[in-house]
């Protein structure tokens, strides 16, 4: 890259480099106000689980509970860690990327790596809005009897693990697709032979 072109891209502030980080706090503060409001709100002995309509399956004390939600919020955290490090120091070589040939082309690698950054930080994200949600369905069904099934955390559970399979197949399919330019000469290259 020659000075001319550095000089034509767009200075990279702070506003670029929190970018990828943006859904990971924002999964972080929402899990943050759900530990408060569970640790104003909860009984001094929280129902976990149900085991059936009224009966309870696991009960812990509140500060049991909100320990676990720290260890929680600790454990995704500490993953978060360990998968940027893996991603940062991976030899390109051995990423895995749709479109390789473009992506791990001299010049185009920080981007990638920057997409993937962003998209693990949104996988982590989600990650905590699940746990927040879990502390809010714990905190609704102390009081409330509709959420005393004991499969209710289970569809919570499937949907946030379904809802991570279909953006990892979203980040897979059309997250590191190519620019305009380049489909249409690999189209055009294509349609030559």
């Amino acid at each position: 890259m020659n000075a001319q072109t550095r000089s034509q891209q767009p200075p990279r502030g702070v506003g670029w480099w929190l970018t990828p980080l943006r859904p990971l706090l924002l999964g972080m503060a929402a899990l943050a106000v759900a530990a408060f409001v569970a640790s104003k709100t909860l009984p001094e002995h929280t129902i976990v689980i149900w085991s059936a309509v009224g009966k309870r399956g696991l009960a812990a004390s509140r500060s049991d509970f909100e320990i676990g939600i720290l260890i929680i919020g600790l454990v995704v955290f500490a993953v978060w860690i360990v998968a940027g490090l893996f991603l940062t120091l991976m030899p390109t070589r051995h990423l895995l990327v749709p479109n390789a040939a473009y992506w791990k082309a001299p010049g185009r690698t920080a981007e990638m790596r920057r997409r993937y950054a962003t998209y693990l930080s949104r996988a982590i994200g989600i990650t905590y809005w699940f746990v927040a949600a879990e502390v809010v369905v714990a905190i609704v069904s102390q009081r409330n009897g509709l959420l005393e099934i004991p499969w209710f955390p289970v569809v919570v559970s499937l949907l946030f693990v379904v809802i991570l399979l279909v953006f990892a197949v979203w980040v897979f399919a059309d997250g590191f697709r190519l620019p305009q330019r380049q489909a249409a000469q690999r189209a055009a290259g294509s349609a030559g032979r």
